[in-house]
């Protein structure tokens, strides 16, 4: 059987067969088709001989007994063998090319994303997603915008090409695994197989991206290469890799009018994520020990989903900061002073904007669930009658406790609306919010 599979071709697994329909795209690897089975399309990579390896056929196969972390990953689920050794390949689910689009559709500006919360939680499930694969033992090694795929109106994530995966344990570094740009400097250096550990810098390097739209050792050091080959490529993301916000070394800053869509962006994005990305970028470039684990990336997005806000000038998102509040800070798009801010509520050390449209999380009221960032527990309604007139829906099942302007207790279940003003409290059970 040949390495390029034509419609019409079946190939079988130990289950069942399957009928090539079409091919969706290539690789270095090999090939990926839509394949249907007796129960419906899958899709199906079907291995070059050149990768066709015994030690490939044993990766899947382990994949394939251990089973994938979570939904979000398009993992392998039985492999079709060929008329030789080499020729194998792997059927996996196929993703819905209607609801999901790679991500490098968003950055070559074929996607366009309107609102931030759609982008801050995709960033959420991507670092989810790769918690739940490191916390089963494995690595992907080769984390990058091709193998990311986005629902753009949801932020709902895929994770494919899995078969990138493998334990968490390599010692052989003969061969370096990974995307030029999204590898760890060690990695680059050929000092280090990729791990868990190099997964985390590469994790940091999709999400400055996805919220930043240029790459966090982009700027001026890159903008001055000549030549770009390896030797340049290895020198920029290994041999002497410069955070383009660097507190202390600014010979790489984004290059106005060139290299700069991160001025757009970095500026006025809250400080504890501003800090959180320094820290990401000078000590974990080069301490694989001190890079930003998957929790605290989970924690400082839901906080920062939590600030989105509106410039009621022009109707752009903003996020709030400090500043606001002395009306220091101007919006980014208009350039207007922002002088209307909506209510806001602090909770614990958070602050969570109250926005017409806003929507709390259990994991932004509850710090012990910080996992669980889909379960919606609150959400803001305007009077239908009286616009002026706002207040907060419980989703949840617990009875929450107000108290109203005549100092009465009150009591809120499901489903109820607590009326929301300056200087409120909101007792949530075992949290209190404050309304200012």
């Amino acid at each position: 059987m040949s390495d390029i599979l034509t419609k019409g071709t079946v190939v079988a697994s130990n289950f069942q067969r399957y009928e090539v329909l079409e091919e969706l795209g290539t690789g270095g690897q090999g090939n990926v088709y839509k394949v249907r089975g007796t129960d419906g399309d899958y899709a199906l990579k079907w291995y070059k001989k050149s990768s066709a390896t015994p030690q490939q056929y044993e990766a899947i196969q382990m994949l394939i007994e251990k089973g994938a972390p979570s939904d979000k990953f398009v993992w392998p689920i039985a492999i079709c063998e060929g008329d030789s050794e080499d020729n194998f390949g792997y059927v996996m689910p196929l993703i819905d090319a209607k609801q999901f689009t790679k991500l490098s559709h968003y950055f070559s500006g074929e996607k366009k994303v309107s609102r931030f919360e759609v982008l801050i939680d995709a960033c959420v499930r991507i670092a989810h997603g790769f918690n739940e694969l490191h916390l089963s033992g494995l690595c992907y090694r080769d984390i990058s915008f091709g193998n990311l795929f986005v629902d753009f109106t949801t932020g709902e994530i895929k994770i494919c090409d899995n078969d990138n995966v493998t334990f968490d344990n390599l010692v052989d570094t003969d061969e370096i695994w990974g995307t030029s740009g999204f590898m760890a400097p060690e990695v680059v250096r050929g000092e280090s197989a990729p791990s868990s550990q190099t997964d985390l810098f590469s994790l940091a390097v999709v999400i400055f991206r996805m919220l930043h739209l240029q790459h966090p050792l982009q700027g001026q050091r890159e903008y001055e290469i000549e030549i770009a080959d390896v030797e340049a490529e290895r020198d920029l993301y290994g041999m002497h890799p410069i955070f383009i916000y660097d507190p202390i070394d600014a010979t790489n800053r984004p290059v106005k009018g060139h290299k700069d869509i991160a001025e757009a962006y970095w500026p006025y994005y809250p400080e504890f994520i501003r800090e959180l990305f320094t820290e990401a970028f000078t000590e974990g470039l080069h301490d694989p020990h001190k890079r930003i684990r998957e929790s605290i990336w989970i924690k400082a997005l839901s906080q920062l989903r939590g600030q989105v806000t509106y410039c009621y000038h022009c109707e752009h998102q903003i996020f709030y900061d400090k500043d606001m509040v002395q009306q220091k800070s101007r919006c980014p798009r208009c350039n207007h002073t922002i002088r209307v801010l909506p209510l806001r509520m602090k909770i614990n050390n958070q602050i969570v904007m109250l926005n017409h449209d806003s929507v709390i999380y259990k994991n932004q009221l509850d710090a012990s669930s910080l996992m669980d960032y889909e379960t919606p527990v609150a959400r803001i309604e305007i009077h239908p009658k009286h616009p002026s007139v706002w207040g907060l829906r419980n989703l949840s099942e617990e009875t929450w406790t107000y108290t109203t302007p005549a100092n009465e207790l009150r009591e809120i279940s499901k489903n109820g609306v607590i009326p929301i003003r300056s200087g409120q409290e909101i007792n949530f059970g075992e949290i209190i919010g404050i309304i200012r």
